[in-house]
């Protein structure tokens, strides 16, 4: 029977729908650093600053191993260090990071070089992994690039002052390790006693730019945007937010591997199987309102898009023909290899502003 193994896929979407928030704690971040100390390796795997053994610290330059434990203390999941010799190009790293970082990841470079930081951000944009870039002083007008600005950063320790790209392996911990119930805007950053600000702060945002403020005696986000300042045909306001992306790309991802690895090339293309997927992509899409990453009280769906398959039967059979079709027979008159499907979905933003008129 054809058909027997094919609840699998709905056994894991509901897996994934279940675990959303739990996976979505931490992600991953991977920093580049340009560090000849021990070029015996690639990269190096962390998930606490414990992990930096006296063995391990002595593969890094004291400023590289200073970068990796600020990027830990942030509490990404896991740190991935690619080392790279200094006298090599970014793009030999990168070409060998595209074929082992997770997909979702956060990626940076530590360099104030901005050739290395453009590097980065044109890498993400060309991938079509769902990478994040933390980059320092990049106008990229991308959702997956966040363009971090600020001129000097103070840090809580010896460094004092310093030039804002030294504080961009810290910020990297720090957004991979935000979960995903939270802004960009919730948590101080402790590492940082001072930040010298934009001069104008809602500007700078407007334009796509990661701004740190002075709040206080705190150092916080002012706005958790990425660098996107584009929008239009499909490309909206809301994915100017870092907290929408990473919901995005959580779904994408999800979609993607178990698509990959439990359904694709497996299963007869009939409207039977195609209505089993169809099944398990809404229980998902429920299982992530429940966890208030969707809203519940919107019609998350997911459905056949009936007019790009008969679009699809067009060629074949005739527009005349086609156009005679009940909307039975058009949803069995399956087409080829593919599966047409369409969704419409609501993710819930994080609540970042107030308004309030009191009258007395």
């Amino acid at each position: 029977m054809a058909n027997v193994g094919l609840p699998k896929i709905n056994i894991k979407f509901s897996g994934l729908g279940s675990s959303a928030v739990q996976r979505g704690q931490a992600g991953v971040a991977c920093l580049i650093v340009k560090d000849s100390t021990d070029t015996s390796f690639k990269t190096k795997e962390y998930r606490s600053i414990s992990d930096l053994t006296s063995t391990e610290a002595v593969k890094f330059t004291a400023d590289n191993l200073q970068l990796i434990k600020d990027c830990l203390s942030c509490k990404p999941n896991k740190l991935i260090v690619f080392r790279m010799n200094t006298d090599s190009a970014i793009a030999d790293t990168l070409n060998y990071l595209a074929t082992v970082a997770p997909m979702a990841a956060w990626l940076a470079v530590a360099s104030s070089e901005a050739t290395d930081q453009k590097a980065v951000a044109d890498f993400v944009v060309a991938s079509n992994k769902c990478y994040k870039a933390l980059v320092y002083k990049v106008a990229s007008d991308n959702m997956h690039v966040v363009n971090f600005t600020n001129e000097k950063v103070n840090f809580n320790d010896s460094r004092a002052e310093q030039n804002g790209d030294k504080a961009v392996p810290y910020i990297l911990g720090y957004l991979a390790g935000l979960p995903n119930s939270m802004s960009a805007i919730a948590k101080k950053l402790n590492l940082l006693s001072y930040v010298q600000q934009p001069a104008n702060i809602e500007e700078s945002i407007n334009n796509g730019e990661f701004v740190l403020i002075n709040d206080e005696k705190d150092v916080m986000v002012a706005r958790g945007v990425n660098s996107l300042t584009t929008t239009g045909a499909g490309v909206t306001d809301d994915m100017k937010f870092i907290h929408v992306v990473e919901i995005m790309d959580l779904i994408y991802t999800d979609i993607y591997s178990t698509w990959k690895n439990f359904y694709k090339g497996k299963y007869p293309n009939s409207l039977d199987n195609q209505m089993l997927v169809v099944s398990a992509l809404n229980t998902y899409f429920k299982k992530l309102a429940d966890d208030n990453i969707l809203d519940s009280d919107y019609e998350n769906k997911v459905v056949i898009d009936t007019n790009k398959q008969r679009l699809a039967n067009t060629t074949k059979y005739g527009q005349d023909e086609v156009a005679l079709w009940s909307e039975d027979k058009l949803l069995k008159m399956t087409v080829g290899t593919s599966i047409y499907l369409k969704a419409t979905i609501k993710i819930l933003n994080i609540q970042e502003d107030i308004e309030l008129d009191i009258i007395m």
